[in-house]
Order: structure tokens, then C-alpha cells, then sequence
């Protein structure tokens, strides 16, 4: 099954999505469109764009040591180390495990990679619809648990820790062919910590794969004021009626 898993996982250097994103709070929710960018064991880059407009409001990067959010529409910026969150264990491992959340891959917390011979660090168990994929816990925290459709693609991937608390349900959909790729077109994001909630939609309908033309800025403009990170994810999760 691990090998199968493996076999199906989208291949690629780069990957480019024009799509939407939606923040959600209890029956309410916000829609706006978002580009996504990525480069493979480098940075992760979600451009949240002003509504009708089109102008961006904001810009979230992922790298392999921190999570720097730009707030264009109030001229701040945020800089969180991994070293900083203590929930998902390994801070040199964290961004490895954000990139197979957002490329629909098996991973281990705390491991960069999986390889088939790792499939001896799984316990597998069923239900009539789905294998439920669960790396062997061998450590105090978290737990992983990957849900696998009849077609051997993650359908969900769920985080959980009761003593943060922390939970993490990362869902993906309408999974579409394209060329020698399969890719999910939806992905759903419940964010739970310390009892803050985020909910989170996001729909890429295609996939630009190895574009040479690829270019992604992460630049910190120089008259921004440096903010506390979670003021500015309140702040646009507050805007929501």
C-alpha cells in the first residue's frame, strides 16, 4: 500500500495554481482569489488577492526555517520561526510536513521524507470505505493518521494532539487527471490550537507543473512594520461577518 502511495504522488520541481481560497468561521466565510506557488524543498507562497480589485492583501510564505506573512493592506509583516512552534515536534522538519499537506503526500512527523522501506514504520488498519494509515508513534506527541481512498490516494490527513491541544483535519477532493498527473482540485483546512479555530477552503482547479517561466517573490518591503503573527491572522479571520 506505502508503495502504491508513493507510486501516485504528483512529481514535479515546481507547481503553480491560480484558484480561490475561502476563511471560514462558524456559518460565515469569505472568498477571494489566491495564486499558489511552489518550489519544490524551498518555498511554499499563497498570494491572497483584494476582491474584485485583484490587487494582493496578503502573501503567506512557507521556507524551511520560518512562516513570514505580508500584510499589504496595513504595511506589516511577520516573521515565526519553527523553532517557536512546539506542537508539531521537529523544527527542522516542519516545513517537509506543510509541503506533503499541501501536495497530498504521505509523510512522518519529524522525518523529511518517505521511502517504501519505511512502510515497516506504519500500522494499517480499515474501515468498509478507507485504509487508515498511521505511522507508529513511537515518541510523546502528536498523532498522524492518513485516511486512503479505494484508488490508494490520501483522502485525509488528520494531526492531533490532546495535550496542546491540536488538531488538524486536512481533507482534499475532486481529485482530476492531467496529463501523467492526478491531483486533488479542492482541499479543506480545520486548524484547531489552544482552542482558536481556523477553517480553510481552497480550490485550484489546475496545476502548472515545471513551468520554466516560474518566478516567486519573497521580498520584505522596506517600510513595513514588523507585527505579531497571529494579530494579523486575527485581524482578516475578524473581517469575516
Amino acid at each position: 500500500l506505502v508503495q502504491d502511495i508513493l507510486e501516485k504522488e504528483v512529481q514535479y520541481k515546481t507547481i503553480e495554481s491560480k484558484g480561490k481560497i475561502e476563511l471560514r468561521k462558524g456559518n460565515s466565510g469569505m472568498k477571494t482569489t489566491a495564486v499558489f506557488k511552489l518550489v519544490k524543498d524551498s518555498i511554499i507562497q499563497a498570494s491572497v488577492r483584494i476582491p474584485i480589485i485583484g490587487g494582493e492583501a496578503m502573501r503567506i510564505n512557507f521556507t524551511p526555517n520560518d512562516i513570514l506573512i505580508i500584510d499589504r493592506m496595513h504595511k506589516q509583516y511577520a516573521l515565526l520561526p519553527y523553532s517557536e512552534i512546539q506542537a508539531l515536534g521537529n523544527s527542522n522538519s516542519i516545513f517537509f510536513n506543510i509541503q506533503s499537506l499541501f501536495t497530498n503526500k504521505l509523510f512522518i512527523l519529524g522525518e523529511e521524507s518517505v521511502s517504501t522501506k519505511d512502510h515497516n514504520k506504519f500500522n494499517l488498519s480499515s474501515t468498509p470505505e478507507v485504509y487508515m494509515l498511521q505511522p507508529k508513534n513511537t515518541m510523546k506527541g502528536p498523532s498522524l493518521t492518513f485516511a486512503i481512498d479505494a484508488t490508494d490516494r490520501i483522502a485525509s490527513t488528520l494531526i492531533y494532539d490532546k495535550d496542546k491541544p491540536l488538531t488538524i483535519q486536512w481533507s482534499y477532493g475532486n481529485f482530476v487527471v492531467d496529463k501523467e498527473s492526478v491531483y486533488p482540485t479542492t482541499m479543506d483546512v480545520k486548524l484547531e490550537v489552544a482552542k482558536r479555530r481556523f477553517d480553510v477552503g481552497i480550490e485550484c482547479p489546475n496545476y502548472d507543473i515545471d513551468n520554466k517561466g516560474f518566478k516567486i517573490d519573497s521580498s520584505i518591503p522596506k517600510n513595513y512594520v514588523k507585527a505579531n503573527f497571529m494579530d494579523i491572522i486575527s485581524n482578516y479571520m475578524n473581517k469575516i461577518n
